[in-house]
Parts: structure tokens; sequence; C-alpha cells
């Protein structure tokens, strides 16, 4: 299960498992309501047929997946930046373990630990950035809308879709829970 934490403002590269001490975490439900990520449980030897990942796929039209395999140092210096998408994205974590960094609405990082299994949908305009643990092994699934994968980096505030992303964040758009995925 994700462990997800609020954590000190800046953290070094290279990675290091950072946190306030003690750590204040965070349930998903606060998650979901502070940054509007969404977490969902899949399997990880078989998520090409999972019924959740699935059904995520077909109602958002996310459909382009990407492999991320054991990322080099430079493609973990472009993830590490603070960025976000236009549109939501999709991430599973396979094998290893990484962590997503996303800014809350009050522009605080929290720090969520994905394992296998794991599913995050990242909103578009919500800013983040993606480091592995020390053990230096990850495998992941990307899932995009479109096949053009556009990071904004930090200072992209005045694109629509990060106002559009705001508006939702401050106007409660995310307080409700999110709908259940019907495993038919």
């Amino acid at each position: 299960m994700v462990r997800a934490w609020y954590m000190d403002d800046e953290v070094a590269f290279p990675r290091k498992e950072h946190h306030r001490i003690p750590p204040q975490f965070v349930t998903l439900e606060e998650l979901h309501k502070s940054s509007g990520v969404e977490y969902f449980q899949v399997s990880p030897d078989c998520y090409e047929i999972d019924n959740t990942l699935k059904q995520l796929i077909e109602e958002r039209g996310n459909n382009i997946q990407q492999i991320v395999d054991n990322p080099n140092e430079e493609e973990l210096k472009k993830h590490f930046t603070e960025h976000f998408h236009a549109d939501d994205e999709f991430r599973l974590a396979i094998e290893g373990c990484g962590y997503f960094d996303v800014r809350d609405k009050f522009d605080e990082w929290i720090r969520i630990e994905v394992l296998p299994g794991d599913l995050l949908v990242i909103p578009g305009g919500c800013y983040h950035r993606f480091i592995v643990d020390s053990q230096n092994v990850y495998k992941g699934l990307r899932i995009l809308k479109d096949a053009i994968y556009q990071a904004h980096n930090r200072s992209s505030d005045e694109l629509e879709c990060r106002k559009e992303y705001l508006r939702k964040l401050f106007n409660g758009a995310y307080d409700e829970p999110k709908e259940e995925i019907n495993l038919i």
C-alpha cells in the first residue's frame, strides 16, 4: 500500500528518503483533496489485463503506454525537475521503488512512495517530480493521453491547463471521494 507524507522544501539530488522528523503522513483522501492525485491498486504481474487499469484507460482516454526501466542519471535528473503535463498522467510501479513528489494546493511537497502495483493518476497541471530509491531499481509504466510527452517546467503557471487545475483544486473538485471503479 502506498505511503505519502509532507516533506521539507528542499531535497537534494541524488535521491534520499527525505522527510520531516517525524514524518507528517498523509492519507489517500487527504492526498486527493490537497493535490487531486488519485491512487489505485493494480496487479504488477498482469497489469495488461487488470480490470481497474483497463477501465481507467477506457474512461479517461489515456492509452499511450511507455515503459520506464531503470532510468539512467541523465533521465533521473530530467524527471526530478519540477514540471507538469497538460493532461492526466498515469504512473504504475511494476518493479522496485520510486518516489513521486507532488505540490499540494499550498505549494508544499508531498512525497508518495510507490511500490509494485501502486498506480497514481497525477492530474494535468499538477507540479510533480520523480526519483528512484537508493537501490536504483525501478520499472514502471507511464500512460499518457497523447504520444507527445511534453513537460512544462516550474513557472509555467500562465498555461490554461495549469489554471484549470488550480480552479478545480481551490473550488473543491477533488473534495468528493473519487468515483469507484466498477470491477464487473
